[in-house]
């Protein structure tokens, strides 16, 4: 063919230039770009280091265990891991409300509810099952977890690598020790919460979070997980029974100890000295659990007096959080509260507040249905609010002393 001439290219000659690829320089990616943001990198080398190791040997262990695996052990597994995802899917918005709320008020500190499948598989599964059942747990929980501004993934994935090392621990235990059947189980519940407490105490320590490590010494932390434990003893009491079936009772069990703990979260203390969270929080918290609650209702006080927050929390009988609105006002979130419920705790605040001579408008929407956001219902009240603020203005300038 005329016009074609040859090309010849000699070993290690650079290619011609219409024959060689487009460069590109690694640390340009975008995802180059974004590994140098990851929160990882911030910690001290030493703190990275015990990640690694962690997690080396969480990933490591269950190879060097008995891999004998059965149908039964199998079917057992997918039944766990099954749980355990209904339970995120089904508890995600409340999750992240009770995640928010100890995030609030207590940092780094939020007992795991997982452990009503992940204990029941370390005492029943093979160490290669029990670590997959919890990995599986792990990720099925994680969108519950990532709250923006307060999730951090590689401290998700140091403490599911805690719970995988928990496991280990319990079954090496129990091959060990010769005890009772009874006395087999107590000692396994020790050594999971201890051993995924120290882990979580070691990793503080070595970021400098010495201030919460004494939260640890307060037997408090643990009652969840504790209870949750318990379940999982039912659990696997059941499975060994001739009503195995009724195993599945665990999922609602850890529903409600979940709801109840949430709602324990949210009811503002009696105290004097009581303080409103910040309107972020709040804003955060109020959106997932109006999101996740049947009912509810928002009330909204326009007041500036730190006194009106101390006679909130005496008079709201229930489960809500005082936070801030806007400059000057306060934002009561009432859980799973019926609209005339809303309504007479409203008028009873009013006049409480009239009472003590705090000046104060306060005015209150209630969800009666699904569907409605939060959003919605703070629209609601302030618009209530500015009605109830403009008819007061009018009262006043018809008075006679006007």
């Amino acid at each position: 063919m005329r016009g074609l001439q040859p090309i010849v290219v000699t070993l290690g000659s650079p290619l011609p230039s219409r024959f060689q690829s487009v460069g590109f320089r690694g640390e340009d990616t975008l995802l180059a770009r974004a590994a140098t943001t990851w929160s990882i990198w911030r910690i001290p080398k030493h703190a990275l280091i015990l990640i690694a190791s962690v997690e080396i040997c969480a990933v490591t262990l269950p190879f060097f265990a008995d891999k004998h695996v059965t149908t039964t052990a199998l079917g057992t597994a997918g039944f766990l891991a099954t749980l355990s995802v209904g339970y995120s899917g089904l508890t995600y918005r409340w999750e992240r409300a009770r995640r928010a709320l100890l995030d609030e008020a207590q940092p780094a500190l939020c007992p795991n509810l997982l452990a009503s499948w992940g204990f029941a598989a370390a005492l029943m599964l093979p160490l290669v099952l029990a670590c997959l059942v919890i990995a599986v747990a792990g990720v099925a929980e994680w969108p519950a977890r990532k709250i923006i501004g307060v999730a951090k993934l590689h401290r998700y994935v140091y403490s599911t690598a805690g719970a995988m090392l928990s496991a280990a621990a319990v079954q090496l235990c129990i091959r060990k020790l010769i005890l009772p059947y009874h006395a087999q189980y107590a000692v396994a519940m020790f050594v999971y919460t201890g051993v995924c407490a120290l882990l979580v105490a070691l990793a503080m320590l070595s970021v400098g979070e010495t201030t919460v490590i004494r939260k640890f010494s307060d037997l408090k932390t643990y009652y969840l997980e504790c209870t949750t434990m318990l379940i999982a003893l039912g659990q696997v009491a059941l499975l060994h029974s001739a009503l195995p079936t009724l195993a599945w009772l665990s999922l609602p069990a850890t529903i409600v100890l979940q709801r109840q703990a949430v709602r324990a979260d949210l009811r503002a203390a009696d105290d004097p000295g009581a303080r409103p969270m910040n309107q972020e929080a709040w804003l955060l918290i109020a959106r997932e659990v109006i999101a996740a609650c049947p009912v509810g209702a928002v009330m909204r006080v326009d007041t500036a007096d730190p006194a009106a927050v101390s006679y909130l929390a005496r008079v709201q009988a229930g489960c809500d959080a005082i936070g801030m609105a806007g400059n000057s006002g306060l934002a009561v979130l009432l859980t799973e509260c019926p609209g005339p419920n809303a309504d007479a705790l409203a008028v009873r605040l009013r006049s409480v507040l009239y009472r003590q001579g705090i000046e104060a408008h306060v005015a209150v929407a209630a969800k009666p249905r699904d569907g409605q956001s939060l959003d919605d219902l703070l629209a609601v009240s302030e618009a209530e609010l500015i009605a109830r603020v403009a008819a007061t203005r009018v009262a006043r300038s018809d008075s006679p002393e006007a």
